[in-house]
């Protein structure tokens, strides 16, 4: 079973997303980040309030680490919740869409 909970912070137009799931190791659902990914595009979400950053914070060490490419990828960020505290995970995607499809050979072609 996985918990989901939502805040918002005005001063900073963030949403922070509370993910857990009852198996590490879990993606979140692709629709789910598109959702979100939409949310930043817009700058607003569905509610009209404006947003600049979606934070994805997570339960766990290994569910961060497993979600961080993707969400980084989307543009959204990842968080880790550690006694208490969240701390940033990861940093930007190490791949890029142009050469996941060989648009992009890297030789200068």
């Amino acid at each position: 079973m996985s918990k989901k909970r939502i805040e918002y912070d005005a001063d900073k137009r963030l949403i922070k997303v509370y993910r857990s799931f009852s198996k590490a190791r879990t993606l979140v659902p692709n629709d789910e980040i598109q959702k979100w990914t939409g949310v930043l595009r817009d700058g607003e979400d569905e509610k009209g309030r404006k947003v600049d950053h979606v934070r994805y914070v997570f339960a766990d060490r290994d569910t961060a680490e497993y979600n961080q490419q993707p969400l980084a990828f989307a543009k959204l960020q990842t968080f880790v919740a550690t006694d208490g505290d969240e701390k940033p995970f990861g940093d930007d995607p190490n791949f890029s869409v142009r050469e996941d499809f060989g648009i992009d050979g890297g030789d200068g072609s």
